[in-house]
């Protein structure tokens, strides 16, 4: 084999590395995208919340920690609103929380009740659309 065919042969052998490689990386970011909005949680979630308001008159029940920003968020936004609402804080131990918090279904705070809708995590707009709808605001 002379030199130049030996190059070319080499060239060949990276070329065909480097495209397995990219091939790879392309599928396994395809497939990690996939699963990310296959999992997506979506923004609000309409379904039966009666459970939520047993215990209370106020018609906005929020699921909070101590910790979280979004939390205090979203207790500042009520607040400057004037909107009434129940928190729950869902490290406080209390396994009626914990039992209700896990009906809602996906992990994550804040979680807003308003009617039928659970609204996921602070998202302001949604929010005011959903408190306008409800006449709380």
């Amino acid at each position: 084999m002379n030199k130049s065919t030996n190059l070319i042969t080499k060239i060949k052998e990276v070329m065909t590395y480097a495209i397995i490689i990219a091939v790879g990386l392309g599928i396994g970011l395809g497939v990690k995208e996939g699963w990310a909005w296959y999992n997506q949680v979506p923004a609000s979630v309409e379904t039966n919340t009666s459970a939520h308001f047993a215990n209370t008159d106020e018609k906005v029940v929020l699921y909070t920690t101590q910790w979280c920003v979004y939390c205090k968020r979203t207790k500042e936004y009520l607040v400057s609103n004037k909107v009434a609402f129940f928190e729950r804080d869902i490290e406080s131990g209390d396994e009626t929380i914990d039992q209700l918090y896990q009906s809602i279904g996906s992990e994550g705070i804040p979680k807003i009740v308003i009617g039928n809708i659970i609204i996921n995590g602070f998202n302001k707009n949604l929010l005011r659309q959903e408190l306008e709808k409800q006449q709380l605001m």
